[in-house]
């Protein structure tokens, strides 16, 4: 059951929320760590060809039970050439490389069919996925951009200036007949809604997201593991706030939940009175943004709360030893962001976000910074 107290920052939170007069980002906004595959109806019968260099770095000075710190240092190069047949179908082959410095070098090959017809578009094969998916942090790793940026499978997308919809699969573990392992896939959702006009200088958004991991399968020979099957849902608002060209407001809250319908449970401590599964939390942000820096405080308070597919610093079970558990989290969050683009080309990211937790009283934190190039050339 939900323990989680509504204390005074949640109803802090919530109020400026619903009362206050404050982009469809109201959290993070990550769209320049996307990629997402265009298709014009001007380029039908053209070739193309594109590059994507990401650069990152991102250090988690980290020294809590929940999660051990660690560095992420290196590069990506994804160049892909492209085909249009017709003006709705673009084909697009190349290949993912991935460096980590003093680490290795991973090479994996891309290939995606995308139609698109007016504001629909359906993907099979390498998807938009990662932080494109744009499904808040607690239910989706923002490490994936770097560690898990590759998804196949399938992907429906309806795009329009009030609406956002993706729900997509992703295919992670193929198995043949006695594998000596199971199957895993992801599925998720994301449905973006704005409730008033897209001119209005105060905008209000509805949200719905889910996320489902399953690992499981009928014909492998894995005896040691059971079937999983968990399951993620997000409830929210966000509200945008623009003062003028240089100064935005953003509010978001969400109530969260989990729910384990598995063979096994992760949560059976029965010296925490736990016999569950499934875990709640509310996770709130406010931020203010000047030109190209922004400010943003995060409140997160979760109750036997569980995400395999979302960051590890808002589980309540530990990515480094499984068997501990707490009962709580309660986490706050200052973070300080500056993003720009450099030379019309280069799109820049330098990130601080310290890690308060209420609970345990222990103070963490995390600085990132990231560089990405794009070029795209349509051959006539």
């Amino acid at each position: 059951m939900f323990h989680t107290k509504f204390n005074f920052l949640h109803v802090v939170f919530f109020c400026l929320l619903f009362s206050s007069n404050g982009s469809l980002f109201a959290q993070i906004d990550n769209s320049f760590l996307s990629n997402d595959i265009t298709v014009n109806e001007t380029d039908s019968g053209k070739l193309g060809f594109n590059i994507t260099v990401f650069n990152f770095l991102r250090n988690t000075e980290y020294f809590n039970n929940i999660e051990l710190g660690r560095t992420l240092f290196g590069y990506q190069v994804s160049p892909s050439f492209s085909f249009q047949p017709t003006g709705k179908i673009k084909i697009q082959a190349g290949v993912f490389i991935r460096t980590d410095f003093g680490g290795e070098t991973k090479v994996i090959p891309t290939f995606t069919l995308k139609t698109k017809h007016n504001n629909l578009e359906m993907l099979f094969g390498t998807l938009e996925g990662a932080t494109s998916h744009q499904i808040i942090e607690p239910m989706f790793d923002i490490a994936s951009a770097i560690e898990k940026r590759i998804e196949n499978g399938f992907q429906l997308k309806y795009k329009k200036p009030k609406t956002f919809f993706d729900v997509w699969l992703n295919w992670e573990k193929f198995i043949e007949r006695n594998s000596p392992f199971k199957e895993q896939f992801t599925a998720g959702l994301n449905y973006t809604q704005l409730l008033n006009k897209t001119t209005s200088k105060l905008k209000v958004y509805t949200v719905l997201q889910g996320m489902l991991s399953h690992s499981g399968g009928q014909i492998d020979a894995d005896l040691t593991n059971k079937l999983t099957m968990r399951a993620n849902t997000a409830f929210g608002l966000k509200t945008s706030y623009e003062i003028n060209k240089n100064q935005k407001i953003n509010f978001d809250a969400y109530w969260l939940g989990y729910n384990d319908t598995g063979d096994t449970l992760v949560f059976n401590n029965i010296s925490y009175g736990w016999n569950i599964n499934y875990g709640a939390a509310i996770f709130s942000n406010i931020s203010y943004q000047y030109n190209n820096f922004q400010f943003m405080l995060s409140y997160f308070d979760g109750s036997t709360f569980l995400s395999p597919r979302g960051t590890a610093i808002y589980q309540c079970q530990s990515i480094d030893n499984p068997k501990y558990t707490l009962p709580s989290r309660s986490l706050l969050i200052p973070r300080l962001m500056y993003n720009k683009t450099l030379f019309n080309q280069v799109q820049m990211s330098a990130r601080f976000e310290p890690v308060i937790d209420i609970n345990d009283n222990f103070y963490d934190y995390s600085y990132s910074f990231y560089l990405k190039y794009y070029f795209e050339k349509i051959f006539k």
